[in-house]
């Protein structure tokens, strides 16, 4: 068996052409997972294969090692696989090292504050922020340890404050840029915000020093990319003739939309495809509340429709007829799409994209860290549809979707949520005790429509009418009332 290496890429796959012996590392990115490797990853290949030389990439992994083993016998070499009407395959190099930040901490830190670092990114999903009540929580344990003590730093926000004050202290006049590229409207102040906290804690003068020298920016990111299967790695193996321990699927599709506010260098991504604005927010916004709501839908209705997949869960003509007038009646009316976008157009390439059957999606894996994720996809809306006395009637079902979700993740022990042993704690409830318990663990109490009488009774509703006849029946019956 033929293993993936700078020694033996394969002769008729592209792969890169540049000597990554002379590449430098410029961005130092937290959560080398699959998504970053087939979308900002991607972009820096196309710098570095334009010349750009000083961008490749150190990943940090917080805790795991998983990938670094994955790799490091490969030089950090993958395969990124496009999967659509046909195949296309790239060997990408700009990863140049991953680093488990629990078992060498301080060669994390030596690399924030290397002045040569010219950004820090992360994509370490919603929970890797512990947000709570619209902020971040110094009330769980990693933070509680960290305002404490910066010594055993275990969050992003220990280790970049670590790093900001070594880089304060030794290469005073540098500027470095730290960029969130997960899926949070505001990620970029909420990493600030974290940071600051702990700096006004341990190191005030680098809290000042870091008001002139670092900024904190978002980034809206879209791509998707599932989870590496065995049976990606065969077709790796059988289209390339090498065999790759981690290689990376992904679609077609790319979009990346950069706050321009860069404190130092800014690469020029917008040559590799990227778009600079000064304005982040109405992006993340249209992303978070088509896309990302319609994909958390599609899955959570798939998942109690017994369909493994997102493509297949909308091949049901009910589910995509739930999806899409979800999307037109009760998000188009209340989330306004950035100048130069058209709603219709973006809903119906939304769901083009699901509907790639070449890219397999796991429901289960949109269904992860969900208690957290629609407070970001759906919330907001319900909200706003609540305050033009719009119609909601989508999302009271898609949330007494989410309810049986839950609670039938919970009794097949498949749940990966953070808040699983909470969740898990409620117990048996009648419908009304299951939205109540679940919806405070989901923080809805946060948001207006959590007081809204009537919005409330009517997920209750929806609820128990999926708790008694199963999802298909209780959707046909929405489906029906919903057309009178």
């Amino acid at each position: 068996m033929s293993r993936l290496s700078p020694l033996n890429l394969p002769g008729d796959i592209p792969h890169y052409s540049y000597d990554r012996e002379s590449i430098n590392i410029g961005i130092v990115h937290f959560g080398v997972g699959n998504f970053h490797r087939a979308h900002q990853a991607v972009y820096v290949e196309k710098l570095l294969e334009k010349g750009d030389s000083q961008w490749g990439i150190a990943g940090i992994s917080l805790r795991s090692s998983s990938m670094k083993e994955a790799l490091e016998p490969q030089d950090f070499l993958y395969t990124l696989a496009v999967l659509d009407e046909q195949r296309d395959y790239r060997v990408i190099g700009a990863l140049k090292d991953v680093i488990t930040a629990q078992q060498d901490p301080q060669a994390v830190i030596d690399l924030i504050a290397a002045p040569s670092t010219q950004i820090v990114s992360s994509t370490i999903t919603e929970k890797g922020y512990y947000l709570a009540s619209g902020g971040v929580d110094f009330g769980v344990p990693p933070l509680k340890a960290e305002l404490t003590s910066l010594t055993s730093a275990s969050t992003i926000y220990g280790f970049i404050a670590q790093g900001l004050i070594r880089r304060a202290q030794k290469f005073p006049s540098s500027k470095l840029t730290i960029m969130c590229c997960d899926n949070i409207s505001g990620g970029g102040e909420f990493i600030q915000e974290g940071v600051h906290h702990l700096l006004l804690e341990h190191s005030p003068e680098t809290l000042s020093w870091s008001k002139t020298h670092v900024s904190f920016i978002s980034s809206m990111v879209d791509r998707v990319s599932p989870a590496t299967t065995d049976q990606l790695r065969d077709d790796v193996m059988r289209d390339t003739g090498r065999r790759d321990a981690s290689p990376v699927s992904a679609e077609p599709f790319s979009q990346w939309i950069i706050e321009d506010n860069f404190a130092g260098q800014r690469p020029a991504f917008d040559e590799a495809g990227a778009v600079f604005v000064t304005d982040i927010t109405p992006f993340e916004r249209m992303k978070l509340s088509y896309l990302n709501a319609a994909h958390t839908i599609a899955s959570t209705l798939g998942y109690l429709s017994g369909d493994v997949f997102v493509h297949e869960a909308i091949e049901r003509p009910d589910l995509l007829s739930f999806m899409r007038r979800a999307l037109y009646e009760n998000v188009m009316p209340n989330a306004p799409v950035p100048e130069g976008y058209d709603a219709a157009t973006y809903i119906e390439g939304v769901i083009k994209r699901f509907q790639n059957s070449h890219l397999p999606y796991a429901n289960l894996q949109v269904g992860t860290d969900s208690s957290q994720k629609i407070q970001q996809r759906w919330f907001p809306t319900i909200d706003a549809a609540l305050a033009k006395n719009n119609d909601v009637s989508f999302f009271s079902f898609a949330l007494a979707a989410w309810v049986i979700f839950i609670k039938t993740a919970l009794q097949n022990d498949v749940l990966n949520d953070p808040k699983k042993v909470d969740l898990q704690a409620v117990g048996e409830q009648t419908a009304q005790g299951l939205v109540e318990a679940f919806f405070k663990i989901a923080e809805a109490d946060k948001f207006n429509f959590s007081r809204d009488s009537e919005f409330i009774s009517n997920v209750i509703r929806d609820t128990q009418d999926i708790q008694n006849n199963g999802l298909r029946t209780a959707l046909s019956t929405f489906l029906n009332n919903a057309s009178t």
